[in-house]
């Protein structure tokens, strides 16, 4: 597997700050500064608030301490009620476990007891209720309900032993090191080296139904297409893959290779028809448009879900309009169901970000989100979020939109598929209103609020795209 992320971020300034707690004490590691005590500290270079590999190897760097990633506690950009959008600064504070048995503090850094905290000057006051809300969390009784697993500790060496006993299986050796790639709501990658090279363990969320049996189904289908799994656990969702190597479609600026793994995908959907049932079978989620329609009701009437009159939710005009729309939604519903396409695979988070471009072809990874519905979803998808990839070629949209038809063509001919893509793209956005209110649903509680905002902004995105389009038409 091969993941360098790059990520659209606006200019600001972050600042990151790391919880790290005593190996066996009720204490908390504090730096003395000229204007009090903090938190260790630093300035990222990477952005994405799961993408942690940098944090811990900067605690390395500063402390000589070796520490992984529980998980963002805090991030002002979601939990500070007076933050603004156009702010420039963003700081977000981490949560560690200590993996250093015989470590010294430095000069100028100190284990603190839990009790001591209320009587530290803090440099940055913002930084001690957010340290206290911490405390209080850990000495509650854990629940797994409420944070991820990967966000407890212990569970990285409980991982480690895993993979060394898969290694020790395969007769592949041990783990020489393991690494934090991803740390998230969605998901947890650790990059293990061992003497054969680079393998990947990936945890998913109990958010998605079974992501290590659907990817090994895949992989049966597709064998050049996917990764190369080594191991799986159904009951804790974990999977251990071979590192594959090639550049991510997002950093490719050739429209070629574009549109062949456009191509190369369709054709993947399409062998995909006659297997339908049998993924249905094996767990896939039956997203398909008559399973959609009773849905369409049930979300719009959820207030909670929709966030209504907050920040980041919608207004009470948005609700109603979307609401008045309900027939005409559960109508284009009926019709692409009727279109002629068939419903098929799904791979739910289909961009340039998820599709690597190796010496063999193309790699489709990360189906978390993969399900059965109507494949031109994934494309239409794929336009809005890499809308701005390519920008110096004439016509880009709908040079990707033909190459991805193409394949289509042995159902309908061209411009058929064309007006079916249309009527697929207000739906689209419907289609993600509903799959992700879902996932924010079973997500673990501490987890969803980074994502509450997601089935919001796709309904606005849905309430665009018809007011855009009735206003084209009139």
């Amino acid at each position: 597997m091969s993941q360098k992320a790059t990520y659209h971020v606006r200019d600001s300034h972050f600042d990151y700050y790391c919880i790290i707690p005593h190996l066996s004490q009720e204490q908390v590691l504090m730096i003395r500064s000229e204007k009090g005590w903090t938190l260790p500290h630093f300035v990222p270079y990477e952005h994405h608030y799961g993408v942690v590999g940098h944090i811990n190897q900067e605690i390395k760097a500063q402390l000589e301490l070796d520490t992984t990633t529980l998980g963002c506690v805090y991030d002002s950009e979601i939990d500070d009620e007076n933050y603004k959008q156009e702010s420039k600064n963003v700081y977000r504070v981490y949560a560690m476990e200590n993996h250093s048995t015989f470590w010294i503090p430095p000069i100028g850094a100190s284990w603190m007891d839990f009790h001591e905290l209320d009587s530290l000057r803090f440099a940055n006051p913002k930084l001690h209720p957010i340290l206290k809300s911490w405390v209080n969390e850990i000495k509650r009784e854990k629940n797994s309900k409420v944070r991820s697993p990967w966000a407890e500790i212990g569970w990285f060496s409980e991982v480690a032993t895993w993979i060394n006993l898969q290694l020790n299986f395969l007769e592949l050796g041990a783990i020489i090191s393991l690494e934090q790639i991803i740390n998230w709501e969605l998901s947890c990658l650790l990059k293990a080296k061992t003497r054969i090279g680079n393998i990947y363990f990936k945890a998913s969320s109990a958010a998605f139904q079974d992501e290590p049996s659907k990817t090994n189904l895949l992989t049966q289908l597709y064998p050049t297409h996917l990764p190369n799994l080594l191991a799986i656990n159904t009951d804790k969702r974990w999977m251990l893959m071979e590192e594959f190597t090639g550049d991510l479609l997002a950093e490719i600026t050739d429209i070629d290779s574009w549109q062949q793994a456009l191509r190369s995908f369709a054709h993947m959907q399409i062998k995909a028809v006659d297997e339908v049932n049998k993924l249905l079978d094996l767990g896939f989620p039956d997203a398909r448009l008559d399973r959609l329609i009773p849905q369409i009701e049930s979300l719009l009437t959820n207030t909670r879900v929709l966030l209504l009159k907050q920040e980041r939710g919608l207004s009470e005009t948005d609700l109603e309009t979307l609401r008045s729309l309900i027939p005409q939604l559960k109508v284009m519903c009926d019709e692409l169901a009727a279109c002629g396409i068939p419903q098929t695979l799904v791979h739910g988070d289909f961009h340039g970000h998820n599709v690597v471009s190796s010496s063999e072809g193309y790699i489709y990874f990360d189906w978390s989100y993969a399900a059965i519905s109507h494949p031109f979803f994934d494309f239409v998808y794929l336009l809005q979020v890499e809308e701005k990839q390519l920008p110096d070629v004439a016509d880009v949209q709908g040079r990707l939109r033909d190459a991805y038809l193409e394949p289509w063509t042995v159902y309908l001919p061209m411009q058929q598929l064309i007006e079916i893509f249309n009527k697929a793209q207000p739906l689209t956005f419907l289609y993600r209103a509903i799959i992700d209110s879902q996932v924010v649903e079973n997500m673990e509680e501490e987890c969803k609020r980074a994502w509450e905002g997601v089935a919001p902004y796709w309904l606005k995105t849905l309430l665009k795209q018809i007011q855009s389009s009735s206003s084209t038409s009139s």
